[in-house]
């Protein structure tokens, strides 16, 4: 059970910088590496103890990252930014395709803030033109993440602790 809960981890800074599994964190907690920020309330068990799984934990020091251009421009991250839905009619598909808002043809660049993903009906009506000329309009303005945390997969494990973990992660989601 342990390798299917998802822990955020976070710098002495309180920055995310990645996820491990819980018995991970909880091997870091015990050999004074880290310390718990929040739990939910889950009890881990041993023979002579039990305490609460984390959800969250801070490193004991700073980890100093390499400075990096933010998340990997690919269709997999746009559509996992995307959350798989499409981005005119929020239905979501299994054939879902990249669509430039401005389009290429018209001078619009492939990258994070141009870049959504589509269903290919609304991608067909749209077409070679700007949204606003078919009276389309996008269900959320296209952001470029910063944290990897925004592109995790879909997973029931990591479902219940997305709330403990949005006040860490806020400000990855509004980068322009």
């Amino acid at each position: 059970m342990l390798e299917n809960i998802k822990v955020l981890v976070l710098n002495y800074s309180f920055e995310p910088l990645n996820f491990c599994t819980a018995k991970r964190a909880i091997v870091m907690l015990f050999t004074g590496r880290a310390k718990q920020v929040e739990c939910d309330g889950i009890m881990v068990r041993t023979f002579t103890r039990q305490f609460p799984c984390p959800t969250v934990i801070r490193l004991n020091r700073y980890i100093r990252l390499p400075y990096s251009n933010g998340v990997a421009f690919n269709k997999k991250n746009v559509m996992r930014r995307d959350g798989h839905a499409c981005q005119y009619c929020g239905k979501t598909h299994k054939e879902l395709t990249l669509d430039h808002i401005i389009p290429r043809s018209l001078g619009g660049k492939t990258n994070w803030l141009n870049v959504v993903a589509a269903c290919r009906i609304c991608n067909t009506r749209k077409g070679h033109r700007n949204p606003e000329e078919v009276g389309m309009k996008l269900m959320r303005k296209p952001f470029r993440p910063k944290f990897m945390a925004l592109l995790l997969p879909p997973h029931s494990a990591t479902d219940d602790f997305k709330a403990s973990w949005s006040k860490y992660l806020a400000f990855a989601q509004t980068e322009n």
